[in-house]
């Protein structure tokens, strides 16, 4: 018999995959993904259609804006205090500050090793994919696995040889029958199709009741998993593998269903996160009770492990509009033009009006029209009597509605054509505009990825915050270039405070060399060589380099070491090495030869010319 409880989150979840298979369906997610895919034709021979993807190309230029190398993560404090000493004197706080804000930087390196070692990047940039089309979703958690306990079963005994006695019940512990092994720190890419809010959410995350997260596994196979309950996990009705993909939601009248061959029954399994309740709960489909009974989430978690993706909120839904439903007309529309354009050169086959009473023999000479090869002759009366027909020629209409879709998938994605490659502005200027206005809309968005990765970066932090059980080092690679970095458990104790997130922008972005070069001479042309006194300025350095796109702390250090040198007469300032000492005697036969031409900027060696 079923529990109630069982019943009341069926019957949720089913709820909930009504409406997001509604939104699935009002905004064509299905049909955007085959789009991108080629899947284009709606049914002409294939002979006959041609696939335009604009929407692919389209991604693949906005891709490497928004995630193209792994950004470097910053940990500072936020908020510092101290409770039950009364105030703090200047001195002191200014000890805890440095004292957590030196935690914060060894937090971070943590962050940074992870984010290489969870692979971050293919994970993240498939999320990114997955929101252009509905919305991302990345999961941070603590996984491991486990074995038998050698000792299992027996007393906990200290030094001498005593039994360990728990505090509360004062009995002796024993051994567990199993150990945890493998301990490690996850990042899962979890697909959109299997992840729903409640039915009754908003667009902001106050709004949320519940999250779940669909887990498809066989039936044997969760049977024998640990965390389940077993009586709970044989209840269990299997469906085939092509029940479920035909069906999202599921019906809580067949618990009597037989499936198929068991090789291909499966069942669909929820992980839920009650947000109101704070707790946490497993069910799986048309069982009779819930398969993990609901508890508190883990230590660790804030909330849920669930970091999101949305483009576009809606106004009163958790689904948003995504990125590519709009594009999705003008790209059937472009696709089924440049299919006409196929289907009109494949259907020309030269057609003649005759004159049959100007013919001998209508009937034989028409045959030989029909038939004869090269140099067929026809004879004829008088004048001649056939004339070929001119094909109907392709209406120029057609090309100027093409524009005006393409035009319009544009719009719709804002991607034009100079960002994929295509040279279709009439002019640099109408270049140099289009590229402002895509970087003003892809801006908006990479702030949005910005948020997204941030919250990642906070929740795999409390996650080794809470785990971590050894101090170790770990090797990272950033702006301040390649060192290695101790992490020490007493780096996660509890602070008095609160630490914030931040992203290195610049640090993802593409690293293309020719870039990077011309990049760099601007920022030396323009800034350096004119101003060399902001060398010893680290903040406005700083700030000038991320101007020009440079994130390279160790250069910029240096930079401020060769600023302090320059000041101190350690070595020229620019513009005063060009020409060697004053008595160079080549810089003195060009003074003198060109005279005023040669100058002496740069140390060209010819005296001012008095005017």
């Amino acid at each position: 018999m079923t529990t109630d409880l069982q019943k009341d989150w069926e019957e949720r979840i089913q709820d909930a995959l009504k409406v997001r298979d509604e939104w699935m369906g009002e905004f064509r997610v299905e049909l955007g993904r085959a789009y991108f895919e080629g899947k284009q034709n709606p049914g002409y021979p294939e002979e006959e259609w041609i696939s335009i993807p604009k929407i692919y190309s389209h991604l693949q230029a906005q891709l490497p804006f928004l995630y193209s190398l792994d950004p470097y993560f910053y940990v500072k404090l936020k908020r510092s205090h101290k409770k039950g000493l009364g105030q703090l004197q200047e001195e002191e706080l200014s000890q805890i500050i440095a004292q957590t804000e030196l935690k914060g930087t060894v937090r971070q390196g943590m962050l940074n090793y992870l984010k290489v070692e969870l692979e971050l990047k293919p994970k993240a940039r498939l999320g990114i994919q997955d929101a252009h089309f509905a919305y991302g979703v990345l999961k941070s958690r603590h996984a491991s696995e486990t074995e038998k306990h050698p000792n299992a079963g027996e007393d906990i005994v200290d030094d001498d040889g005593n039994p360990v006695l728990d505090e509360e019940t004062g009995e002796a512990q024993v051994y567990p029958d199993e150990i945890p092994i493998n301990k490690r720190y996850e990042t899962v890419r979890i697909h959109p199709d299997d992840f729903v809010w409640d039915a009754d959410a908003g667009p902001l995350s106050d709004s949320w009741g519940f999250l779940a997260q669909r887990i498809r596994m066989k039936k044997d196979e969760a049977q024998k998993d640990k965390r389940f309950d077993l009586a709970a996990a044989k209840t269990i009705s299997p469906k085939s593998k092509e029940d479920n993909e035909k069906r999202s939601g599921f019906s809580l009248f067949n618990r009597n269903k037989k499936g198929k061959e068991q090789e291909n029954e499966f069942v669909d399994i929820w992980e839920i996160y009650d947000l109101k309740n704070n707790q946490t709960l497993t069910m799986a489909e048309d069982a009779e009770d819930l398969l993990i009974k609901p508890r508190p989430i883990a230590p660790g978690i804030e909330g849920h492990p669930y970091s999101i993706l949305r483009f576009t909120l809606r106004d009163k839904s958790p689904y948003p509009i995504p990125p590519i439903s709009p594009a999705i007309d003008p790209q059937k529309e472009i696709s089924l033009s440049r299919s006409r354009w196929l289907t009109h050169r494949k259907r020309f086959n030269r057609k003649y009006w005759a004159d049959i009473t100007s013919m001998e023999d209508p009937d034989l000479e028409l045959e030989k029209l029909e038939v004869g090869g090269d140099g067929t002759i026809i004879r004829g009366r008088g004048a001649a009597g056939i004339t070929a027909i001119q094909d109907a020629p392709l209406d120029q209409q057609a090309m100027l509605e093409m524009q005006a879709m393409d035009n319009d998938i544009v719009e719709a994605l804002g991607s034009p054509g100079n960002a994929r490659g295509v040279a279709n502005a009439d002019s640099a200027t109408e270049a140099s505009i289009l590229d402002s206005r895509l970087e003003v809309r892809e801006g908006d968005r990479l702030s949005m990825v910005v948020d997204w990765i941030r919250d990642w970066a906070k929740r795999t932090d409390q996650l080794v915050q809470f785990h971590i059980e050894e101090d170790e080092a770990v090797k990272i690679t950033g702006p301040q270039g390649e060192f290695w970095q101790i992490v020490r458990q007493t780096d996660y104790e509890e602070i008095e405070g609160e630490f914030e997130y931040s992203v290195n922008v610049g640090a993802s972005k593409p690293r293309l060399p020719d870039i990077e070069r011309a990049q760099l001479m601007a920022f030396f042309s323009q800034v350096i060589i004119p101003f060399p006194q902001i060398l010893t300025k680290p903040a406005t350095m700083k700030r000038m380099a991320e101007l020009f796109h440079i994130e390279d702390d160790a250069m910029i250090e240096e930079l401020r070491v060769l600023g302090t040198d320059m000041l101190q007469g350690k070595v020229p300032m620019p513009g005063q090495q060009g020409g060697g000492p004053s008595d160079n005697p080549v810089a003195a036969l060009m003074g003198s030869a060109l005279g005023q031409q040669g100058g002496n900027n740069a140390g060209g060696g010819s005296p001012m010319v008095q005017q």
